[in-house]
């Protein structure tokens, strides 16, 4: 029971970050958002015991791997929605200029809090204790839709969609390889291509 009431609790205050950060944004999202994931990595830490592992070469390949292919499906989907002039590109401009980093620091909390941050909870804390109770495909499902519910606070459909397609990937890494450094790697490579190398806007 205890364990329920901590997951509980864990969500809702990830939800009620991730709203703080993306809607009501009392402050910058670049204050607001490390320090959201900050204290959800602190929060998971102190409840749960994580599974962190050198990584085996299969496992950085597989990392990487995923991440580079996240990227180009990403890539092929900004394509799709200016091919089929779906009325998304001004969403996903401003969505861009949301999280797009243009000052160092930005990066700094980018690769050392956010995204660490982000597999640290929703993967190593919600999905581990989802496999308590269920079969390992079934806690990587109902994990992704979690996160993405998560996500419809910050208003964006495409940030939801972002969220159900990265999520799955990262929570089913997760789950076949029981190391959270596979999933932070492929969450990585993939921020690296998207926000840094190879910025699709």
């Amino acid at each position: 029971m205890r364990n329920v009431q901590t997951t509980v609790v864990g969500y809702v205050l990830a939800v009620f970050l991730l709203f703080m950060s993306f809607s009501w944004q009392p402050f910058d999202f670049w204050i607001l958002f490390p320090v959201s994931l900050f204290i959800l990595t602190i929060y998971a830490w102190v409840t749960t015991k994580m599974d962190i592992f050198t990584p085996t070469t299969g496992g950085i390949l597989l990392g990487v791997g995923s991440g580079i292919g996240l990227y180009v499906l990403f890539a092929c989907g900004k394509w799709f929605i200016e091919a089929s002039g779906l009325p998304l590109m001004d969403q996903l401009q401003s969505l861009y200029t949301l999280v797009q980093p243009t000052a160092p620091l930005h990066y700094v909390w980018l690769f050392l809090i956010i995204i660490p941050g982000e597999e640290w909870f929703w993967r190593g804390f919600l999905v581990k204790r989802l496999l308590v109770k269920h079969t390992p495909l079934k806690a990587v499902f109902i994990g992704t839709g979690l996160y993405a519910l998560a996500h419809v606070f910050a208003g964006s459909i495409l940030l939801v969609l972002a969220a159900l397609i990265a999520g799955f990937v990262w929570a089913w890494i997760y789950v076949k390889t029981r190391n959270l450094w596979v999933a932070i790697l492929s969450h990585l490579v993939f921020d690296l291509f998207l926000l840094l190398l190879f910025p699709l806007l």
